[in-house]
């Protein structure tokens, strides 16, 4: 690890410092470095931290206007700017997924390596295929970066402003979707990544549970700032996540790019593309867990479990985990019994087989019902609904040994229309298996033909013809193909595309012998035979020949002595053989011509069915966007009149509350009048109160004539004008107190 270190400053000075001061100090931290080595991992993760964040300060913003200069971002019309924030948010984005591969690999894997001092393989179970990551996004980066820098503006250093990053996407995408990039393609690699997810986070917990150095590394990297308090599962997951992000990123840089343009159309093709790597992604995770599944149901059953086929042949446990089997579905199904019992029964539906396993004590075994086999070939499988049973379905097996029927039932009828769909899938793809079988057939028919017609020529020899096929479609013990294949190969190049008809009689059957060996060879994978030397057609095309040339063998057979009475045979039997082979070819000439010519004549259908349908969606698609444009100006005009009335209604409402507030105040000033001229009563009567209260109990009468008049009417006086009367007569019984203002007032 020092030398590393070592090595790694001292080839990146300037990535630490740009001035002669910084570099006089990465000195100086040399020096310290090689007489104390304790300092050694600060400087590794200092490294990495520079590392990580050389390009981080360009990217420290929070979107794009806040990066250039608010001059040139005002110049900007909204839509521009809107764009240039997506994609400085895609290479903010992708800048800190490099990070994270960064402390992945840099911080968490070296030092299991190192310091945990784990294996690779254990390493790689946790960590896998982050080289290849790695490299990808540096380049994804590195693309993005470079367009940012070519795309500055001369008006400010920070100004720029990016016109194309469609082409870098597309190019870039272009290695996630196939093309090879470094050590493989990308799609395989996030699958595999994605694939192995669950694996990787399993394996983590349980090196954290059983591995004391394990877990002291792991608390140790959980104080490193470097790392930000992220563990090795938050990581991965996050890498997992990274490929969902592009489809929002491109989709909103697609929404404010300018239709019809060349940029449109790359971030177009690129979204595509991403589309179809994230579904790819997708198929890979599903079938490595339908693998881990099948691998699971594998591991609890014995190792010396089998079943006993229709044909007479055994299906055993290791067949389930063969060349080419994958499992396609899985699920627990109801098999219904001779007796109308259901028994559980856990079904495995493969490449080629629908299996039927039982659990006991928590391991799996064939199922056994009414003397049925378990293991169900697709070919010629039919499937079928139970009529007045929404959850049935009956399994028809139409096998050459002898048909069965097979009758389950599922927990609902979604589950078994699902079941009936993919079992009929899986049934179509089972084309191939099925020829391979029909050629097998042929082979056995055309071998007996062999043996009688080398009984007739009197060869006995064991060696030229077998008595049955050298390998089989189902062999109890694996053949060895490879022995076959060669011989048939070896002995294959010797022979020539055209029959030998003027070989002599005694050569027939050893031509026939080293046909049937390059038959074989085609029995066994009809891919092997695609050699240089003959193709699959030409090869059936020679069987032909050659077992029409047997047939007339055999019929010229028992004719004594052909070639004494008619010399010239050969010639005229290699004419007819000639001109036959040529009538036949014709005749196959004609009738791929006349399907060619029906393909045609149906595609000019389909073709013709399609344009009709789309002048019949684009009629409808008008008819809908003129009663939408109706629609929506007679919207538009409801709008403005709900407008206007509630112009109208808040006018009003205005109004009212002026009114209201004009009778408040009134309302307000007579409440104030009212308590004025309450209060002035109350001081009134508090007067006449207090000056009744003065005067003296009794008051002799007086009777002061001021003139008969006033005598006279004096018992018509009311009690005020008594009071006031009395009052008067008090004031003039004093004069000695004049009349001040006070008593004047009152």
């Amino acid at each position: 690890m020092p030398t590393r270190v070592l090595y790694k400053v001292l080839l990146q000075p300037t990535q630490l410092g740009k001035s002669s001061s910084n570099r006089n100090r990465r000195t100086m931290q040399l020096k310290k470095l090689i007489l104390y080595p304790s300092l050694f991992i600060d400087c590794v993760d200092a490294c990495i931290h520079s590392d990580i964040l050389a390009d981080a300060v360009d990217y420290e913003a929070e979107s794009w206007s806040l990066t250039v200069e608010h001059k040139f971002c005002k110049k900007q019309d909204k839509r521009a700017v809107k764009r240039q924030d997506v994609i400085y948010e895609l290479m903010q984005t992708e800048l800190h997924h490099l990070q994270t591969l960064h402390i992945m690999a840099e911080v968490f894997r070296r030092g299991m390596r190192e310091e945990v001092q784990l294996d690779t393989e254990a390493v790689e179970r946790v960590f896998p295929c982050l080289d290849q990551l790695l490299l990808f996004h540096h380049a994804f980066f590195a693309a993005m970066k470079e367009r940012r820098h070519s795309s500055a503006q001369p008006q400010g250093h920070s100004n720029y402003l990016i016109q194309r990053i469609g082409d870098v996407l597309l190019q870039q995408v272009g290695c996630f979707s196939g093309a090879t990039f470094l050590f493989g393609k990308m799609k395989q690699v996030y699958g595999e990544f994605c694939s192995r997810h669950n694996e990787a986070v399993s394996f983590f917990k349980e090196l954290q549970q059983h591995n004391k150095r394990f877990q002291n590394f792991v608390k140790q990297q959980g104080n490193n700032s470097l790392v930000r308090r992220r563990e090795i599962p938050e990581c991965i997951l996050l890498v997992t996540q990274r490929i969902t992000k592009y489809p929002v990123l491109l989709e909103r840089i697609l929404k404010y790019t300018q239709e019809e343009t060349e940029e449109h159309a790359d971030l177009s093709k690129a979204l595509a593309q991403i589309r179809e790597v994230i579904a790819a992604v997708d198929l890979s995770v599903s079938e490595y867990e339908r693998h881990q599944r099948l691998q699971e149901v594998w591991n609890r059953m014995e190792n010396r479990s089998a079943a006993k086929l229709k044909n007479g042949h055994t299906f055993r446990k290791q067949d389930m985990m063969g060349p080419g089997q994958t499992l396609k579905h899985q699920g627990l199904l109801l098999w219904k019994t001779a007796t109308g019992r259901l028994k559980d029964v856990l079904a495995l539906l493969l490449t080629d087989a629908l299996i039927f396993l039982q659990e006991k004590d928590q391991k799996f075994t064939f199922a056994t019902v009414d003397q049925k086999p378990p293991v169900i070939a697709l070919q010629k499988l039919i499937v079928r609904e139970v009529a007045n049973e929404e959850r049935g379905m009956f399994l028809i097996s139409a096998s050459a040994a002898g048909p069965e029927m097979y009758e389950v039932h599922t927990s609902s009828k979604e589950e078994r229309n699902t079941w009936m769909r993919l079992i009929r899938e899986a049934v179509e793809r089972c084309n191939l298996l099925s020829q391979d079988q029909r050629i097998c057939s042929s082979l056995e028919e055309k071998l007996q033909v062999y043996a009688e017609l080398a009984a007739l020529s009197g060869r006995t020899d064991a060696s030229l013809v077998q008595p049955r096929l050298l390998v089989q479609p189902h062999p109890e013990e694996l053949p060895q193909a490879a022995v076959l294949l060669a011989a048939a190969l070896q002995e294959g190049e010797t022979l020539t595309y055209t029959v030998p008809c003027r070989n002599k009689h005694r050569h027939t059957v050893q031509y026939s012998t080293c046909l049937l060996w390059l038959s074989l060879c085609i029995s066994m994978n009809p891919f092997l035979c695609l050699c240089p030397f003959i193709s699959p057609q030409a090869a059936v095309t020679i069987q032909d020949s050659c077992y029409e040339v047997q047939r007339l063998l055999l019929q010229e057979t028992g004719r004594p002595s052909p070639r004494a009475q008619r010399p010239h045979l050969p010639s005229i039997r290699g004419n007819t053989l000639q001109e036959q082979e040529k009538q036949r070819n014709l005749e196959k000439r004609k009738e791929e011509v006349a399907a060619a010519q029906r393909l045609q004549n149906r595609l000019r259908q389909e073709k013709e069915r399609w344009e009709r349908e789309c002048q019949a969606r684009e009629s409808q698609q008008g008819e809908q966007e003129s009663r939408l444009e109706e629609r929506e100006r007679q919207c538009h005009l409801e709008t403005e009149r709900l407008r206007r009335e509630r112009d109208e209604l808040d006018e009003q409402l205005e109004e009212y509350q002026q009114s209201l507030e004009r009778l408040r105040e009134g309302q307000r000033n007579v409440e104030r009048e009212r308590e004025r001229l309450e209060n002035q009563q109350k001081l009134l009567q508090s007067w006449r109160h207090s000056r009744q209260s003065s005067l003296p109990t009794v008051i002799p009468p007086m009777v002061i004539p001021l003139d008969g008049q006033q005598v006279r009417h004096r018992p018509e006086l009311t009690p005020v004008h008594s009071f006031t009367h009395n009052f008067s007569i008090i004031c003039l019984s004093a004069p000695a107190a004049p009349l001040t203002n006070k008593h004047c007032n009152d």
